[in-house]
């Protein structure tokens, strides 16, 4: 029979095991740099597949990753950009991973622009970072660093995936795949003006 401190531990090991099935994204760095009237994001996620997406991307689905990005403050600004977006993400990129069998090669494709890789880990890393990402540009939000407030998020975006997927995913807790909301660091660009 079991103790009360083994069967901690023996629970403890199950939920582990069980977490190390879930797929998750965790924000490594999250920053916006401001200046010349423009906002630039440079964000970093670990990206961590479930088995059923992990098995999808090796049937050949390609597994599109959203990052989007809200200004809270200013508030002015903020209000402006939201009502304008219809109160959704102000600014919006996808990354999309894919894997070619023939290859045994990785890709991920951002704006018309492929990248191979090797290996797994290597296209996580690269679908998860995003760099020198202009989410708003002539903007009086850049102004001030102390008075700005941003947040980003990284997440599969099942709504751009094909129906036969989106219906699979639909209701399916390993197709959710979300870093949540993440407040973002400011810092000026460097060699901006004041």
């Amino acid at each position: 029979m079991l103790r009360p401190p083994r069967l901690r531990l023996a629970l403890c090991a199950l939920l582990l095991s069980l977490a190390a099935l879930a797929g998750d994204i965790q924000p490594l760095k999250t920053e916006a740099e401001l200046g010349n009237g423009q906002v630039q994001l440079t964000a970093r996620f670990a990206i961590t597949l479930s088995p059923a997406t992990e098995q999808a991307l090796q049937n050949g689905s390609s597994l599109p990753f959203t990052f989007e990005f809200q200004l809270r403050k200013p508030r002015l600004a903020a209000w402006y950009h939201q009502t304008k977006n219809g109160f959704g993400a102000i600014a919006s990129s996808t990354h999309r991973l894919s894997f070619h069998p023939l290859t045994r090669q990785y890709r991920v494709t951002t704006n018309g622009i492929a990248r191979n890789f090797a290996s797994l880990e290597e296209a996580l890393l690269a679908a998860g970072t995003i760099g020198g990402w202009t989410v708003l540009s002539d903007s009086s939000a850049a102004s001030d660093v102390a008075d700005f407030s941003g947040k980003v998020r990284l997440f599969l975006d099942v709504a751009l995936m094909p129906k036969p997927m989106q219906i699979s995913a639909l209701g399916n807790s390993d197709w959710r795949l979300d870093s949540g909301w993440h407040e973002l660091q400011a810092v000026a660009l460097p060699g901006a003006a004041p």
